[in-house]
């Protein structure tokens, strides 16, 4: 739609453009004549009348011309107008959308309190994201086209800084365990309205491959790290 309109200003300011340009011709016209005297000017009643009507004979340009540098402008202040008005529904929804991710953020600072952090320093980037599909993550792709941009670099950063693993030793017990997937698919499903049928397995897939390859992955150590933890606790 943008792109339309885009197109539709591009031709009508070129069309204003051609009637300016022509107008000004004629102006100088008017007056080269009255300069080289084929027309006599006077400040007379008469002499007036004649000047006005060397003007007369090409009224419909002037007309035209004015009527479309008007219509131009009009157009331009409604443009402007409706931008603004989108920008404060956008930024009305950015405030709601904003304000249910810090809510939700309080839920998981416990576990992960570098992850509201991070989420703050990318909020920008994923409601724009979100914002240009409705907030809402259809398939895969979508869901990629989203998560790699703004989350793939933060990945092993959650896992790394969340309470359980660094008091776990960085051991899990298989390679489909996460200590900050939970925290990380919480706020996620905070922030989007709609989501398609395999949304939270296929993010925890992209979730994982973002995890070291090398992260120390031993069930019977596992267990007894989880032991020495409650008994901490």
């Amino acid at each position: 739609m943008k792109k339309i309109d885009k197109i539709l200003n591009f031709f009508l300011l070129l069309i204003v453009g051609i009637l300016t340009f022509n107008s000004l011709l004629t102006l100088i016209i008017i007056h080269w004549n009255f300069f080289s005297q084929k027309y006599i000017f006077s400040f007379t009643p008469s002499g007036i009348n004649t000047y006005l009507s060397a003007y007369g004979e090409y009224k419909d340009l002037f007309a035209g011309t004015i009527a479309t540098v008007a219509a131009y402008y009009g157009l331009h202040g409604m443009t402007v107008a409706t931008d603004g008005n989108f920008q404060k529904i956008k930024q009305d929804r950015f405030s709601e959308w904003k304000n249910i991710l810090e809510i939700r953020s309080l839920e998981i600072e416990k576990k992960d309190p570098f992850m509201k952090r991070e989420f703050v320093r990318v909020r920008l980037n994923f409601y724009e994201r979100l914002y240009e599909i409705d907030f809402k993550i259809d398939n895969k792709i979508v869901l990629e086209s989203i998560f790699h941009p703004v989350f793939g670099e933060l990945i092993q950063f959650f896992e790394e800084q969340n309470e359980m693993n660094i008091n776990m030793g960085g051991v899990y017990k298989s390679n489909n365990d996460s200590y900050s997937f939970d925290s990380f698919r919480f706020l996620i499903n905070g922030s989007v309205v709609t989501i398609y049928e395999n949304f939270e397995s296929d993010l925890k897939k992209l979730y994982l491959a973002k995890l070291s390859s090398d992260r120390t992955i031993d069930l019977a150590l596992y267990q007894n790290s989880l032991n020495n933890y409650l008994k901490r606790s």
